[in-house]
């Protein structure tokens, strides 16, 4: 038997802990993840605007309870749902954010799409 991959333990997990639905944009390098967790019966919701995404899926667990997942792509993708993120942090709206990011080798090197979405975002998560 073939060892998953990465994006099938990321829908997988998401399967597991009952998440039934993903706000998302698709693109490089999360397209996998959506269409691993579409595979598995978990519902994806695309959108054009990341801003729009982030601010549906924390409306999404402030109306259910639930955490809302907001799947997304690095560095702009990032930058775009900061709005939702900080609104969720504000509101203490269970919202999960998953965002990609670049190879790690090829930091420093004008990877693509390449920030550090960790420091961005330090002080509106937990």
């Amino acid at each position: 038997m073939p060892q998953p991959t990465g994006e099938q333990i990321i829908a997988r997990t998401l399967l597991s802990l009952n998440v039934t639905v993903i706000f998302g944009l698709v693109g490089i390098p999360v397209a996998g993840i959506a269409e691993e967790a579409i595979n598995l019966g978990i519902r994806f919701i695309g959108f054009r605007n990341e801003q729009a995404c982030s601010y549906a899926a924390s409306a999404y667990g402030y109306l259910t309870g639930k955490p809302g997942v907001c799947l997304l792509v690095g560095g702009p993708g990032i930058l775009h749902a900061i709005a939702g993120v900080g609104n969720a942090s504000a509101n203490a709206w269970p919202t999960l954010f998953l965002g990609g990011n670049s190879e790690q080798r090829l930091n420093g090197k004008g990877a693509f799409q390449e920030m550090d979405s960790v420091a961005v975002l330090r002080g509106h998560t937990k």
